[in-house]
């Protein structure tokens, strides 16, 4: 059944609402782009800023401990993201399989072997921030000055109306985010897949991209047609993607006309996800939805 926002086009308010302004972060989106991507940010403004009702990912704390000049905070606000802009496939490989450990020792296995190839290995450049969730966005920001303001509002604790991802969200479930890009790594039902080259925790990106590379570097449609439709129209209303402008590009695949890397939630659940999973938990649903509706959240990872 449809969602209470999906019927009536409503969103959920509290009275009390604890929101801090935040910065969006253009050196985290010029650090992880790609080469011939990097200065993007300066010209496609839609395809980096933060917008309404969005999850924002504060990028304050550095993944590889090494990397501090890297992220030194610049102003008073606490530095975001709402997408990650356009990464290589290595550094989405990795991403997916820093959150797939199961366990704390894994996960830390993960970032020391991480941390030595990067040590050993000048041509790896791996700047990713720990990512921590700060709150959902309550107005549009920019990621660089040349098009506005930076600072924005993000509700940090109390309930939101916020777009579901890839798997049905029911009320009741703990939820957590993730990137879109890692929706290959659950089962439809939101589990971890536990097999094969999913078991890897590699020292490097090789064990993993090695171990299936087809299946790495092409992200499948996850999603059935009904569920694509609403996806479609959300990300056109809410990040300006109009696929009439790219009528031959498949927009649920991703190309580098659309924005993509985006932050969704999807339900925790305790006997099929690992540490990675749970280290990213922000809320609880109150009122749940199908694939990509809006659903109604508290949060409360603040408040931890």
């Amino acid at each position: 059944m449809a969602s209470v926002g999906q019927i009536t086009g409503t969103q959920v308010h509290s009275g009390p609402k604890h929101i801090l302004q935040c910065h969006v972060s253009e050196d985290v989106l010029r650090m992880l782009a790609t080469e011939d991507t990097r200065e993007r940010v300066h010209r496609d403004k839609m395809l980096y800023c933060m917008h309404k009702h969005e999850l924002a990912l504060c990028c304050s704390i550095p993944y590889n401990t090494s990397n501090n000049m890297m992220f030194k905070q610049k102003t008073a606000y606490p530095p975001v993201v709402t997408t990650l802009g356009f990464i290589t496939p290595e550094t989405r490989n990795l991403i997916r399989a820093v959150y797939n450990a199961q366990t704390v020792e894994q996960f830390e296995e993960s970032r020391e072997n991480i941390i030595a190839r990067a040590a050993r290995d000048p041509n790896f450049k791996f700047y990713l921030p720990q990512f921590t969730f700060q709150g959902v966005a309550q107005t549009q920001a920019w990621a660089t000055s040349n098009f506005g303001d930076t600072i924005g509002s993000v509700l940090v604790a109390g309930f939101a109306t916020v777009m579901n991802g890839h798997f049905h969200a029911y009320t009741g479930d703990v939820v957590h985010w993730y990137f879109d890009f890692e929706s290959i790594m659950f089962e439809d039902d939101g589990t971890r897949r536990r097999n094969g080259a999913f078991n890897s925790n590699p020292a490097n990106v090789n064990l993993i991209t090695e171990a299936n590379p087809d299946f790495y570097n092409a992200d499948p449609i996850r999603i059935g047609e009904k569920a694509g439709e609403r996806k479609d129209y959300h990300e056109m209303r809410e990040y300006g993607n109009y696929p009439e402008l790219y009528k031959n590009l498949d927009r649920r695949i991703g190309s580098r006309e659309y924005k993509q890397n985006i932050i969704y939630p999807k339900p925790y659940l305790y006997d099929g996800c690992g540490y990675g999973d749970r280290i990213r938990v922000f809320g609880r649903v109150v009122n749940g939805g199908r694939p990509f509706e809006p659903i109604d959240v508290l949060i409360f990872s603040q408040c931890r």
